[in-house]
């Protein structure tokens, strides 16, 4: 019988232990541990490159912007017919600086972006490097003159590393079921048999 109450003794003196030791541990989650749990956080801001724009289109007209690479640029364009204020059509073109030299002097050329399009309509493109980017408008099709509404964007990306917050309801569940182990281990009391 001492055996078995000694035996007894020593479970609840070992969850005892246990019980201190996860409370503790969690309380560490909660207060020094937890801040040097990091994660990977990306944010996207948007930073206008031309807010808002309006000019008259003749034959064709170029406007020129520099742009960073693998960041995706975006915008809205407008068009409208100048006599009457109608939506007009346009032919939109991206270049970079050497396809547009090529363009310009009458070469064939790779643009980045292209587009035809009727009244108010939307692009997107992402160049793949950084650095003076032509935007084109050619009305050459077209016998009358286009009033154009450009705006332009682009996506910055910013990655930073921020304490990881999913490590404190980690600790408040450490500190939770150490309590609870630790309460059970000093309420329970040894049986005592009668022989």
């Amino acid at each position: 019988m001492r055996l078995i109450l000694s035996d007894c003794r020593m479970v609840l003196l070992k969850t005892t232990v246990a019980g201190v030791a996860i409370l503790v541990l969690g309380m560490l989650l909660l207060t020094v541990i937890g801040q040097y749990v990091t994660v990977e956080l990306q944010q996207v801001h948007k930073q206008d490159v031309e807010p808002h724009a309006e000019f008259l289109v003749g034959d064709s007209a170029d406007r020129t912007y520099s742009l960073p690479a693998s960041s995706e640029v975006l915008g809205t364009i407008s068009v409208t017919q100048a006599p009457s204020n109608q939506t007009g059509d346009i032919r939109f073109l991206v270049f970079d600086t050497d396809s547009y030299q090529r363009w310009s002097s009458g070469e064939q050329a790779s643009f980045v972006y292209s587009a035809e399009n009727q009244g108010h309509f939307n692009f997107t493109f992402t160049p793949k490097n950084s650095g003076v980017y032509h935007f084109v408008f050619d009305n050459t099709a077209s016998l009358y003159k286009k009033y154009v509404t450009l705006t332009i964007a682009y996506n910055q990306i910013t990655t930073s590393r921020v304490a990881d917050t999913r490590v404190g309801y980690v600790g408040w569940a450490f500190i939770v079921c150490g309590g609870l182990i630790l309460i059970y281990a000093l309420l329970k009391r040894p049986p005592i048999s009668w022989a």
